[in-house]
């Protein structure tokens, strides 16, 4: 595995030893597409230190970049510039592409008025970090990733069957994904399985978790990684959720548990109470469920995600929580005091996940301060079906945009102009969707950009 640079000296040392021409500043926007600037290496000191200005409207565009003028982001800012800095222990240089090493930058700070206007996903995650960190606390995350390649010149899928776990169908392009997992590697990310789904073309892959905002650094990193590495093979790679009707949409769950704030002991297993989870463990689910609607609107966010959530497949669409139970929001994972962690199966592969970790963070911290009642289970024995829940996740746009808009705490978590971006957005894409041929038209705002 590559050694993180910590410092600048150290980063400027490894450019000259490696022979590193070009850097890259890189930051997700809110369709979690990978935005930058590629920097000359003799470049990378002075704008360690000055940061790099991107446009303000880059946070209110879809995913072909068209800027969504009808945005409150737009209308405050218009074409102003937002200083991002990086941060140097996400240096690393990326295997897949010559010469060339990647740096996450966050905007935070608008340079013309000095003001904190929290403007990227990554300083949004950092936010709620903080929060957490305040209460003793930290958060120790890695996302679970499905996603689907097909051939580049056709999109047809690159396997013609459903057959999940399949040896001999991931072994037909092991030379793709030995060439993934050990590219991804020595950039920092460890990857921990992968595997065919059950449907034409779809694959997961797993990581190890990293404390902090490090979660959702690991998940950015994989998904832009996969999708250039497949490009150089000659296929598309994709994130997006559910391009055909006729298969199961792709996930993107969120593997989670709480630990005390310098990350040596866990705060969740009790093996005393009813389900072996600490009461503030208690407290976290009982917080993410109460804000289920709004936390699933901010992980299942286009238009297409939300054909997710359906009676009959592995994807959740109640509010609720079970021990090994696939068809619940929360999946409790049991393995000792210390191994207890969480699965927030809201997430679909469309899902940002800075501000999918940052919705989940928000709504567990509530929660807690509010000492929010536990439910109980859905039975491990029993899948869930229709009339197994009271609370709904969301299908379709309006619901998402008013479960989102009328959440106070998750709102205010986001951002008030924030949560208005993500509408517009949403709202500008179904101008462009007919019913009548819907995958299509979600294929053609989607497909080769998530």
């Amino acid at each position: 595995m590559s050694i993180m640079a910590s410092t600048l000296e150290e980063i400027l040392e490894r450019i000259e030893k490696e022979g590193i021409k070009n850097v890259r500043f890189e930051f997700l926007d809110y369709n979690g597409i990978a935005r930058s600037k590629t920097i000359p290496a003799r470049h990378c000191k002075e704008l360690v230190n000055n940061g790099i200005l991107f446009p303000i409207v880059t946070f209110a565009t879809n995913c072909q970049y068209d800027i969504i003028l009808e945005s409150d982001l737009c209308k405050k800012y218009l074409f102003s510039d937002v200083a991002m800095f990086p941060d140097l222990s996400t240096f690393a240089v990326l295997p897949w592409v010559k010469n060339t090493a990647r740096v996450f930058v966050t905007g935070r700070t608008h340079p013309a008025s000095g003001v904190d206007i929290m403007i990227d996903p990554r300083a949004i995650l950092q936010r709620q970090i903080e929060e957490l960190s305040s209460r003793g606390l930290t958060i120790f995350s890695a996302y679970e990733l499905e996603f689907w390649v097909v051939h580049g010149d056709s999109w047809k899928p690159i396997t013609d069957d459903m057959n999940c776990f399949s040896t001999l169908r991931l072994g037909e392009y092991q030379k793709l994904f030995d060439k993934i997992t050990e590219s991804l590697f020595k950039t920092g990310v460890d990857i921990n399985s992968m595997m065919t789904e059950n449907s034409k073309g779809q694959f997961e892959i797993t990581m190890k978790p990293g404390f902090g905002v490090r979660g959702a650094d690991n998940a950015a990193t994989v998904r832009t990684g996969i999708k250039e590495m497949a490009a150089q093979e000659g296929f598309l790679a994709s994130f997006m959720t559910r391009p055909f009707e006729d298969q199961f949409a792709s996930g993107a769950h969120l593997n989670h548990s709480l630990w005390s704030v310098d990350g040596k002991t866990s705060k969740m297993g009790d093996p005393s109470r009813p389900h072996g989870l600490s009461e503030l463990a208690e407290y976290w689910v009982a917080g993410v469920l109460a804000h289920g609607p709004a936390v699933s609107s901010l992980m299942s966010p286009t238009l297409n995600c939300l054909q997710r959530p359906k009676p009959g497949t592995f994807a959740p669409f109640y509010v609720n929580w079970g021990i090994d139970n696939r068809t619940c929001s929360i999946r409790v994972k049991l393995a000792g005091s210390d191994g207890v962690y969480l699965e927030n199966r809201m997430g679909s592969s469309g899902c940002n996940p800075y501000i999918g970790l940052a919705a989940t963070i928000a709504a567990g911290i509530d929660g807690i301060d509010r000492k929010l009642t536990f439910p109980p289970p859905q039975p491990t024995e029993r899948l869930t079906e229709e009339g197994d829940g009271d609370v709904l996740l969301p299908t379709d746009m309006e619901s998402a945009i008013n479960a989102l808009k009328s959440d106070d705490v998750i709102s205010e978590a986001i951002g008030a102009d924030r949560v208005n971006a993500l509408e517009e957005i949403r709202r500008s894409e179904k101008n462009f969707v007919s019913e009548g041929r819907k995958y299509e038209d979600h294929r053609k705002l989607y497909f080769k950009y998530l």
